[in-house]
């Protein structure tokens, strides 16, 4: 009976010990990113002119996230986006800065600062998170397709972020 006791006390720990160590290997401490993304303005953004043939909009963005690098950074994660873009039609450029948040099925969240600028390649950082995601750091390249859409008044584009990350150490 006492070997017994002692037995399923031992089996507990390395149980919990396991699940422990599971979890914090849950995020590898660097690697690729390979995200496929969408994003959906909500409401449809309206530019205000600001003359010049010059535009500025705020754009608020529903996102949603899928790493095809098969780790959980940005992975099966909803979104939003808040960006301001400033267009320039007689220049045929557009700059656009910004914040995103992330979050997964645990409540964690990621988040990102964009800054597109005219020509130049379009730069996301990814500057930190929450529970499993602290401390997180990633510089992405973006790339966005504008897809053509059934839903009068709503657009959407599908995109791919790729780079790498880090854990930068936290205190």
């Amino acid at each position: 009976m006492a070997i017994n006791r002692v037995l399923i006390a031992l089996f507990s720990v390395v149980a919990i010990l396991t699940s422990l160590s599971a979890v914090a290997q849950g995020v590898p401490p660097e690697g690729s990113v390979s995200v496929i993304f969408t994003a959906t303005p909500i409401p449809a953004p309206k530019p205000m002119s600001i003359g010049g043939g010059r535009e500025f909009v705020f754009m608020n963005q529903a996102m949603a996230a899928s790493n095809e690098a098969g780790n959980p950074v940005l992975n099966n994660m909803g979104g939003r986006c808040q960006l301001s873009r400033l267009t320039d039609s007689s220049a045929k450029t557009a700059e656009i800065h910004g914040f995103c948040t992330y979050v997964d099925k645990d409540g964690d969240q990621v988040f990102e600062q964009c800054d597109w600028m005219p020509g130049s390649p379009n730069n996301c950082n990814i500057t930190g998170g929450t529970g499993k995601f602290e401390g997180l750091q990633a510089a992405l390249v973006v790339t966005i397709d504008p897809l053509k859409s059934n839903f009068d008044g709503i657009s959407q584009v599908i995109g791919h972020k790729k780079g790498t990350y880090k854990f930068a150490k936290t205190n």
